[in-house]
């Protein structure tokens, strides 16, 4: 009786994580023109990237209103290259005090987090983080023995600046996180795009280094 009450409730656990994340429509998401996404002087359109998530989101049935479209955070790292390089994100709550945050994060089909790692800064420890994939999955990579014929596709303008791959794939309902404090790290979504949530220790853009230099976040 106990392992089919367990087996109920993680039944139950899996239709929330993927309620209203319909895989249908990201076609048009992958076919998309960089170009779009600057203007004739090469200045990143955030708002035009805002609309393609949001687009996006509700392709995929994320409840998106008013209030949650003003919380969208875009950004292409500053390498002009959104389509490959780039991020989607609400960060719903930072407590520095109690040291938690939680956020959902987006990507389109391909896109890259370039890799990176968390610092100390003040008081504010290194950030440690974990994500939880709820529509689509990606490919997360970290340190360790590099894993032979890696599922990610990287651009020729991310592959000097990735030290670490370690690969693990998450898919809809399945979690990781990084190993240890200061731990190198990306990711990239599948070919369907991803929304995933991350938990973690309270974080400030301050301490985030990449591994390239040209990065501005």
């Amino acid at each position: 009786m106990k392992a089919m009450h367990t087996k109920l409730i993680l039944s139950a656990l899996a239709l929330v994580l993927v309620a209203g994340c319909a895989s249908n429509g990201t076609g048009q998401f992958a076919r998309m023109d960089n170009k779009q996404f600057y203007d004739a002087a090469g200045k990143f359109d955030a708002e035009a990237a805002k609309r393609v998530y949001l687009n996006f989101l509700k392709q995929h049935g994320y409840p998106v209103n008013d209030a949650i479209a003003k919380r969208v955070f875009v950004t292409d790292f500053a390498l002009g290259r959104f389509t490959e390089t780039g991020l989607g994100a609400i960060v719903w709550h930072g407590d520095q005090k109690n040291n938690f945050s939680g956020l959902d994060a987006f990507l389109l089909p391909g896109q890259i987090i370039p890799e990176h790692w968390h610092v100390k800064v003040g008081d504010i420890p290194p950030k440690m983080e974990s994500w939880l994939v709820r529509c689509g999955e990606i490919y997360t990579y970290a340190e360790g023995n590099p894993t032979p014929n890696m599922k990610a596709t990287i651009a020729s303008g991310d592959a000097p600046f990735i030290t670490v791959k370690t690969e693990r794939i998450l898919q809809v309902g399945e979690i990781a996180a990084v190993s240890r404090p200061l731990e190198k790290h990306w990711m990239q979504a599948g070919p369907q795009g991803a929304i995933f949530t991350e938990f973690s220790t309270f974080h400030t853009g301050e301490a985030v280094r990449f591994t390239d230099p040209k990065i501005k976040f």
